[in-house]
């Protein structure tokens, strides 16, 4: 007699209860994940500031001269510009900015050497800078004097600036008194001190209002 072969396979029932774990499974699951994206992309995003903050300050100090920051929304050209009344968000360039009398004028020219460029942050983070007034409604930036020490106007005195990144997440607390935001404090000593506790960036010490206007 010829052999008899038969296959196996997955009733109509197992099928539905397979496919009814799954569905529970990604349904808790999938917030967990989104929110390890949005925490790593929110940590990348404050880290690469807080790097081009320390570049501007060291250079100043080590080439005894003026180093700024502004945005730029041509920050990959060869020759990027510096746009004041710009965002943060759509990039930025840390540049040598010492004008043929050594004073910064936030313009590439002369002898002034382009430090680093950044691109534009993700769509779902906003970079909001100011001062202990509150936001910035005028130009935008930070200029480091030979000093270390950071300049309220172009040829003013030292100051304290604030950068503050926020997501579609708001105020939210990440766990563990972890807030979704960041704030960046840039102290007249021109020392950035980075916050990420709930505490820190909602408080009232941030000038800037905290992300609960975007929860």
């Amino acid at each position: 007699m010829p052999m008899r072969h038969t296959q196996s396979g997955m009733s109509l029932i197992e099928l539905m209860v397979t496919l009814f774990i799954v569905a529970i499974s990604i349904s808790i699951g999938g917030p967990q994940f989104s929110q390890f994206i949005a925490n790593n992309r929110m940590a990348a995003a404050i880290n690469e500031m807080n790097v081009s903050l320390h570049i501007g300050r060291t250079e100043a100090i080590k080439r005894n001269s003026f180093a700024s920051i502004c945005p730029s929304p041509n920050w990959d050209a060869v020759n990027p510009t510096c746009v004041p009344t710009g965002s943060f968000s759509d990039g930025w360039i840390v540049f040598i900015d010492a004008d043929n009398d050594g004073l910064p004028n936030l313009t590439i020219d002369g002898n002034d050497t382009v430090l680093q460029s950044h691109g534009p942050m993700n769509q779902d983070i906003d970079l909001l800078a100011g001062d202990n007034g509150g936001l910035i409604a005028g130009d935008k930036f930070v200029i480091f004097q030979p000093s270390g020490y950071p300049m309220n106007a172009l040829n003013g005195s030292p100051a304290t600036f604030h950068l503050q990144m926020c997501d579609y997440r708001g105020a939210k607390d990440t766990g563990a008194g972890i807030a979704a935001g960041r704030w960046i404090n840039i102290a007249p000593t021109g020392r950035p001190q980075m916050h990420r506790s709930t505490d820190a960036v909602e408080s009232a010490n941030n000038p800037l209002g905290g992300c609960s206007y975007n929860g």
